[in-house]
C-alpha cells in the first residue's frame, strides 16, 4: 500500500457530517460577530506575554521540517520526499518517553503563561484517535497524546492551546500530484466541474469540522485554537465568520487566530485579504515592526541547528539576546511572543531546552515585572533602547547589542534608576528632559539588563 494513499476507508465521510458542514457554511452573514472576543474567559490574552509553541509529529523521528519536508525541491524542506517516504515515518513514531508535564513545568517556572501544541499539521497525522483521517488511531493503537498534554497544562497552570491545520495533504485528492514538488506546484489543472467541486469542498469541510469538534469536546476547556490555513482549489470563500461562530458555539471562551483563511475585501478582491481573528499573527519568523491589531502574537523558531519548526537534533538554541529582543519587542508594542521548540520522536525535549528554561527562570526572578503583563512603550523614539512600562515605572531593556550610553527622554527627573538584576542604583545625568547613563561593563550580561526608571 502506498503511504500517501493509506487507510482510504478512514476518509469515508458520513452524511450527517456533510449536512452539518452545509449548515455551517450557509449560515446568513454574521455582521454582529466581534473580534477580539468579548467573552470574560478570554480576557487573559493581552497580558499573557509569553507562550510556548511546540511542533511535534511523525516528522520528529528524523528531525525533519513538519510536512514541508515531503515537498521535493522546496527551499525550506524537501529532505524527506517523496510523500511515501515521509508518511513511512508514521511506522517509526512511538513516543515512549513522552512526558509533557516535565516540559511544561520548566516553561511555567520560566514565566510562560500558555502553550500551543500541534494536534495535526498539514501532513494530516492526528495526535489523537480521530474518527477520520490518519493518526494515532491507526498507528499507536488509539493512544491519545493530547489528553496527556492538556492534563499537564492544567497541572502547571498554563492556558491550553491547540494548533490545528485545516489543510490535510493526506486527504484524498486535496493535493494534485504536481503539488508535491516545488518545481511543478503551479501546474495544477483547472477545475472543470464547479458543482462537483463545491460538493467535494463541503465533504472536505465536513472532515475538518468533525476533527475540530473532537478537539473542542473531548478535553474540557480549550483556551486557544491556533488554525493554519484552510484552502480548496476552485473555492474562494472559506466562510471564516461562519466557521468561527460555530467554534464559539462549542467553546464560548476560546480564542481563535487569524489563519482559517484571509477574508477577501469585496471592494478590492485583487489585493491580499484581511487578517480576521481574535488575535493576528503577521510576524512569523520576523521581528515585529508595527502594531497590527488590538491583540496579536509573534511566532518564531527558537532553535537554529536544523529541523525548522520541528525537532532540532543538535539542540542548538538561538542566543539569549535573540530570545529577549523578540520578547521585549513584542511587549513594547503590546503583543505576545510564541517561540517554538520541537520535542523528539521519543517525546523528549533536548537537554538544552531545560538549560535555556532554567536560565530564563533565573532572569525572571529579578526582571519578570518588566515583561510579563507589562504595558507598552511610552514612545519608541524616546530612547535608544526598548521600553516597557508598568504604572509610573519605565523599564529600559539594555540588550548586549547596546554599547555605551543609554539615553531616554522622560521629560521629568526620575526618582531613581535601578538595575533590576542586582538592585543596584545607577548614577545618571539629567538635562533638558533627557536621562543619560551607562551600565558599568562589570554589570553587563549576555541576556537583557533591565533598568527600572521610577518617575
Amino acid at each position: 500500500m502506498a503511504q500517501l494513499n493509506s487507510y482510504p476507508e478512514s476518509y469515508k465521510i458520513e452524511k450527517k457530517d456533510i449536512e452539518r458542514a452545509h449548515r455551517v457554511l450557509t449560515q446568513p452573514a454574521l455582521d454582529d460577530f466581534v473580534v477580539p472576543t468579548q467573552n470574560p474567559d478570554a480576557q487573559w490574552y493581552p497580558d499573557a506575554s509569553l507562550g510556548l509553541f511546540m511542533h511535534w509529529g511523525i516528522h520528529s523521528v528524523v528531525g525533519a521540517q513538519p510536512s514541508w519536508d515531503m515537498i521535493a525541491h522546496y527551499k525550506y524542506g524537501g529532505k524527506v520526499s517523496p510523500p511515501d517516504k515521509y508518511y513511512a515515518l508514521a511506522n517509526r513514531f512511538n513516543p515512549q518517553n513522552y512526558d509533557p508535564d516535565k516540559w511544561l513545568k520548566a516553561a511555567k517556572e520560566a514565566g510562560f503563561k500558555y502553550a500551543v501544541l500541534t494536534t495535526k499539521h498539514h501532513d494530516g497525522y492526528a495526535l489523537w484517535p480521530s474518527k477520520y483521517g490518519i493518526g494515532t488511531k491507526q498507528y499507536l493503537n488509539g493512544r491519545d497524546l493530547l489528553k496527556t498534554y492538556v492534563d499537564a497544562c492544567h497541572k502547571n497552570g498554563l492556558k491550553v492551546g491547540f494548533y490545528f491545520s485545516p489543510r490535510d495533504w493526506h486527504y484524498p485528492g486535496l493535493m494534485d500530484p504536481c503539488e508535491y514538488d516545488a518545481n511543478t506546484r503551479d501546474n495544477v489543472p483547472p477545475i472543470t466541474d464547479s458543482i462537483t467541486n463545491q460538493q467535494n469542498f463541503e465533504r472536505f469541510v465536513a472532515f475538518v469540522l468533525q476533527q475540530i469538534d473532537e478537539l473542542l469536546t473531548r478535553y474540557g476547556k480549550i483556551d486557544i485554537l491556533w488554525l493554519d490555513g484552510m484552502n480548496f482549489r476552485g473555492i474562494d470563500d472559506m466562510h471564516t465568520k461562519q466557521v468561527y461562530a460555530w467554534i464559539r458555539s462549542i467553546q464560548p471562551g476560546i480564542l481563535i487566530n487569524d489563519r482559517w483563511s484571509e477574508v477577501v475585501n469585496p471592494d478590492d478582491p485583487g489585493k491580499d485579504g484581511i487578517r480576521y481573528g481574535d488575535f493576528t499573527t503577521p510576524f512569523e519568523c520576523r521581528l515585529p515592526a508595527y502594531v497590527p491589531s488590538r491583540w496579536w502574537e509573534h511566532c518564531d523558531i527558537w532553535t537554529s541547528g536544523g529541523g525548522g519548526w520541528g525537532y532540532d537534533k543538535t539542540g542548538t538554541f538561538r542566543p539569549y539576546e535573540w530570545f529577549f529582543k523578540h520578547l521585549v519587542t513584542c511587549r513594547s508594542m503590546g503583543g505576545n511572543f510564541l517561540p517554538n521548540v520541537g520535542p523528539s520522536g521519543d517525546g523528549e525535549m533536548h537537554p538544552n531546552y531545560y538549560k535555556n528554561m532554567e536560565a530564563i527562570a533565573e532572569w525572571m526572578k529579578h526582571s519578570k515585572e518588566s515583561v510579563i503583563g507589562c504595558g507598552p512603550t511610552p514612545g519608541a523614539k524616546r530612547s535608544n533602547v526598548l521600553i516597557t512600562t508598568r504604572g509610573n515605572n519605565w523599564y529600559l531593556h539594555v540588550l548586549p547589542e547596546t554599547k555605551g550610553q543609554v539615553s531616554v527622554w522622560t521629560d521629568k527627573k526620575p526618582k531613581k534608576l535601578e538595575l533590576l538584576r542586582t538592585g543596584q542604583l545607577l548614577t545618571y545625568n539629567y538635562m533638558d528632559g533627557f536621562v543619560k547613563f551607562t551600565i558599568p561593563q562589570s554589570l553587563r550580561t549576555d541576556m537583557d539588563d533591565v533598568v527600572k526608571v521610577e518617575l
